[in-house]
Order: C-alpha cells, then sequence, then structure tokens
C-alpha cells in the first residue's frame, strides 16, 4: 500500500495492492488534501488516511479547515478499529521529544517549528504516536525532502499508542485470555480512559477554534491541562 501526496496542486491518493482490493470496504474523499479507506484484514479492521498539510505561507483559514477535518475523521474512528495515518504534514517535530516523549520517540530531525508542534499537538489529542520518530536511524534515511539548500523531514506515520503497546505486550507478555465483566473486549479501554481522551479532543478543537489571541491562550492553557 502507498499513500501519495503531490506538491504544487493539491492532491492525494492511497494505492492498494490488487490482492488488497476487494477487501476495501469503503473509501472517503474529503477533500483534495484529506481521503481514507476501511480495509477488513484477517477479521480486523484497518483505516488508512492520506494527508497534505497546507503550507507555510498559506491563509490561516485554509489551515483550519484542514485540522478539523482532520480531526473530525479520526475522531469518527472506532477505537475498536485500528489506525494507520501517513502523509506530508509540512512540518519539523524535530530531534528531540522536548515535552512531547509520549508521542515522539526522540529519533527525529532537524528544527522543531509551527507546523511539527501542531502535529505533535494533534498526536497527543488522539493517543497517536509518530512511527517516524521510534527508530533510531540514518540520516539518510530521516530526510524526507531535500533541496540545493536545505533537507527536511515533512513526511510522517502516525497510528495508534494501543496498537503499539498491544502489540509489545504481545511478544513480551503473550495474550492476555482472561475475560473483563464477563466479555472478551479490550480491557485497557476503561471509563476513565475514554473520558480523559475526550476531553483531550474537546479542548483540542477549542483551541483550534480560537478567534483572537485573548481566547487562544485561554483555550492553549485548558489544552495543557487536559493533555497531562
Amino acid at each position: 500500500m502507498i499513500l501519495w501526496s503531490r506538491g504544487g496542486k493539491n492532491g492525494v491518493g492511497i494505492l492498494v495492492d490488487r490482492d488488497l482490493r476487494e477487501l476495501v470496504v469503503e473509501d472517503r474523499r474529503v477533500s483534495d488534501r484529506l481521503m481514507s479507506i476501511k480495509l477488513v484484514v484477517g477479521g480486523f479492521t484497518l483505516n488508512v488516511i492520506s494527508a497534505y498539510t497546507p503550507q507555510v505561507g498559506l491563509d490561516k483559514e485554509v489551515k483550519r479547515c484542514f485540522w478539523e477535518d482532520f480531526h473530525e475523521v479520526v475522531r469518527g474512528i472506532p477505537h475498536t478499529e485500528k489506525l494507520f495515518i501517513g502523509g506530508d504534514f509540512n512540518g519539523h517535530i524535530g530531534a528531540a521529544f522536548k515535552g512531547y516523549d509520549d508521542v515522539h520517540g526522540g529519533f527525529g530531525f532537524g528544527v522543531r517549528n509551527g507546523g511539527g508542534t501542531s502535529l505533535l499537538n494533534f498526536a497527543k489529542a488522539f493517543d497517536l504516536v509518530i512511527a517516524n520518530s521510534s527508530f533510531l536511524k540514518k540520516e539518510e534515511h530521516l530526510v524526507t525532502f531535500q533541496s540545493s539548500a536545505a533537507k527536511t523531514q515533512i513526511d510522517y506515520l502516525l497510528f495508534r499508542k494501543s496498537d503499539k503497546s498491544l502489540e509489545a505486550a504481545r511478544e513480551v507478555l503473550g495474550v492476555s485470555k482472561g475475560l473483563s465483566n464477563g466479555r472478551k473486549t479490550d480491557w485497557w479501554w476503561s471509563t476513565e480512559v475514554q473520558g480523559k481522551v475526550e476531553a483531550k479532543k474537546a479542548t483540542y478543537l477549542k483551541l483550534l477554534e480560537s478567534v483572537d489571541e485573548e481566547e487562544k491562550r485561554t483555550n492553549k492553557e485548558r489544552y495543557k491541562v487536559a493533555k497531562k
């Protein structure tokens, strides 16, 4: 499977292997910067999102609309389904996690900028992890865009922390055979955890909707409290 975006003129796409084509049960094009597909593979449901974040210098309204659409797409995916996000996010998350150790693995590239911070906040709000930053790699394997003037990392892969932690638990500890509340379920997804995640999502959306500096400062403080 290949996720694709193009510069100059907007556009995103997802190329699916011929063997997987019949497993696609839904495709959704939200905009020329955002699309998703849903597959049922081996007993589980997988959602794949391809994204192309507005570039630096574009109107703030364009950026706000993109992040709101992105927020709605991810929020609409049940936690019982797997999620894979890839795309050109036009931002630098930086080499070190610096306050985002729960979503940034500490193996990034370059210096963080505003676009990178937006992506990190988004990942934090939805309990995602940035896969690119989770493994030690050579510089040439981190850089995703290079010109005669600069080289940067702007393309990222994200997935839910729960998927990562469950796979790690499966490999190290084995699979729990127990039941929770008399039924097989994702026992880690408690009411308390759900409440915290929903609170983070709500405060994050309020931050995106801020229209002036005072409101933005207030909502930023509320978001900082919610994401702890």
